[in-house]
């Protein structure tokens, strides 16, 4: 595909007075370009895509401890108690929620009002 975009590119400066002389090979090599793309995207969704299933536990442990979420706690107790949540989440292997609630800055229902991960993402289909 690299070639035909080469080709392409160099049939396009190629055009004498705007006759559009190169027109065919611009075409030709789009077309087949297009062709191997559907292809690919064939063969990607058939051997990579159908049967792959979601490890939820995984992703939900995963989630947990992503200690990108401790921003949805700076506009409450402020930036400074929040990369402190962050940085004791890090060096200790424990959650942001573990690591909130054992420094006190806010109670159990607090963070779970705050740092909820499926309200930042939008809306997505339901996964079957």
């Amino acid at each position: 595909m690299l070639g035909n975009d080469a080709t392409v590119g160099f049939a396009a400066s190629s055009g004498n007075l705007e006759l559009n002389t190169m027109r065919p090979v611009i075409i030709a090599n789009f077309l087949h370009s297009a062709t191997l793309l559907a292809g690919v995207c064939k063969t990607f969704r058939v051997f990579c895509v159908e049967g792959a299933l979601l490890n939820t536990e995984r992703i939900a442990a995963d989630v947990d401890r992503s200690l990108m979420l401790v921003t949805a706690l700076s506009p409450v107790i402020g930036y400074d108690k929040a990369a402190e949540i962050a940085h004791q989440a890090s060096h200790s292997g424990s959650t942001l929620r573990e690591a909130a609630l054992e420094l006190g800055y806010v109670s159990a229902e607090e963070f779970d009002q705050i740092i909820d991960p499926a309200s930042m993402v939008g809306e997505f289909p339901p996964i079957q």
